[in-house]
């Protein structure tokens, strides 16, 4: 796959040098054609305008180039995903400490105080939530 994206990426290189070429000799062909009638100041200033009102659509047309429905769609499923992910981690953490607590594990470098129930609970999630920091 990728030396036949290779091959593919050469061919293009080398349709966009002839089609530079083209352009180069379309331009001279229409100074040429323009030089008896105009002279070759105003050819030269009339290819210029051509080229110029051409690059203005051409920039106009790319800066105004506005997401369509697809890219709308990805982006806010994109957006979504990130949010259930973080709310998938923060779950899991607190799981993960309430589970500890259940098991009676202590958390490293906190010291343990042993209430009675709810009270008992709060406390060591919080003291345990806070050796983490």
């Amino acid at each position: 796959i990728a030396r036949r994206q290779g091959m593919r990426a050469a061919f293009g290189a080398g349709a966009a040098v002839f089609a530079i070429g083209v352009l180069v000799l379309l331009h001279v062909v229409a100074f040429q054609a323009m030089v008896p009638n105009v002279g070759p100041l105003a050819a030269s200033a009339i290819l210029l305008g051509v080229n110029l009102v051409i690059a203005g659509v051409l920039a106009y047309l790319a800066m105004s180039n506005k997401p369509d429905a697809i890219e709308d769609e990805a982006k806010m499923i994109r957006e979504q995903a990130i949010v259930e992910m973080r709310k998938a981690v923060g779950f899991m953490a607190l799981a993960g400490e309430v589970t500890g607590m259940v098991l009676r594990r202590p958390a490293r470098g906190v010291t343990v105080v042993k209430p009675r129930g709810t009270v008992r609970l709060a406390g060591e999630l919080a003291a345990r939530m806070m050796a983490r920091r």
